[in-house]
């Protein structure tokens, strides 16, 4: 997929990967002033936050270099997938023409129907649990970093050698990184640890309901219309169908190109629209927000 780069630099993503990178580094020297409760929670919003940073990266923004993007977004504060991964991955959701098709779509959080009839009884409640949103927050960042690395080690067996070359590179920067965090900043690696889960945690809330299948014409993307903590925190890509109607616009111009896209009625009519998070919570926290085997396929369960 062509990407679509800036004619000139984006300084408000500038400031944001600024606020990211200077955040992490200010909790981590100055940890022991905050105290390990403050220290994590806030590295946990910061982690986020650097995930809607990448996200932005790998759509072209903010500088009109691919190289100096990369630069700016493979520090590995999550070390939990390479940048080049992601975005390799993501750019192929974005491409794909079935989004939550469990095929297709990379970023599906469908099954077959087939894997489903040779599940266990304990496996299918626990899928059923990971369809709410305290399961995806709970166990959400074990699935995700499970399937990611059996998806890459099979990858690798089949010959991917420049994924290995990725991960291999990661590893190594993940390394260095983690040993001026202990031996410098005389950070916590548990209490790290622990940040890094919260960190996806958060972002889980976030794609917990982007995707919702629907007939071919309605769109499969939704909308939920926050504003605040959350909107920055995800760097406006809560409106997501708008995201996926034009990826390139760079996240501080999503609101206004919603509006002109007329989103909210769009995803009224496909996927969903939600005032806020608080609504999603309300509606989702301990209801499936889906039957975990892809809605196509008709099975009886």
């Amino acid at each position: 997929m062509a990407k679509v780069y800036p004619s000139q630099v984006e300084w408000p993503t500038v400031a944001i990967a600024l606020a990211v990178y200077g955040g992490w580094l200010s909790v981590i020297f100055y940890h022991e002033v905050l105290g390990s409760f403050l220290s994590v929670l806030t590295l946990a919003i910061l982690i986020t936050w650097h995930g809607s940073l990448q996200h932005e990266i790998v759509h072209g923004h903010p500088f009109r270099s691919e190289s100096a993007n990369e630069l700016l977004g493979m520090i590995p504060i999550n070390p939990c997938q390479p940048y080049r991964v992601y975005r390799r991955s993501h750019l192929r959701h974005h491409a794909c023409l079935d989004l939550t098709d469990p095929s297709t779509d990379t970023e599906s959080f469908f099954i077959r129907a087939d894997t489903w009839r040779r599940l266990s009884p304990f496996s299918k409640g626990f899928l059923f649990f990971h369809q709410t949103l305290l399961g995806r927050f709970l166990t959400g960042p074990i699935v995700q970093v499970i399937s990611i690395i059996r998806h890459d080690i099979s990858e690798v067996r089949s010959g991917d050698g420049r994924l290995l070359r990725w991960w291999l590179i990661h590893l190594a920067t993940s390394a260095v990184l983690f040993f001026g965090l202990i031996k410098l900043g005389k950070f916590s690696l548990w209490h790290y640890l622990i940040a890094i889960y919260l960190g996806i945690s958060l972002t889980l809330v976030r794609t917990y309901c982007e995707h919702k299948w629907t007939e071919q014409e309605l769109t499969r993307s939704a909308t939920v219309s926050s504003k605040g903590f959350w909107a920055l925190l995800f760097l406006n890509n809560n409106l997501h169908d708008t995201h996926h109607a034009d990826p390139d616009v760079p996240w501080y111009e999503l609101p206004k190109r919603s509006i002109e896209l007329e989103s909210t009625t769009e995803s009224m009519n496909g996927a969903g629209h939600y005032s806020g998070y608080f609504e999603v919570f309300r509606r989702h926290l301990i209801h499936p927000y889906a039957h975990p085997v892809h809605p196509e396929e008709k099975v009886l369960h």
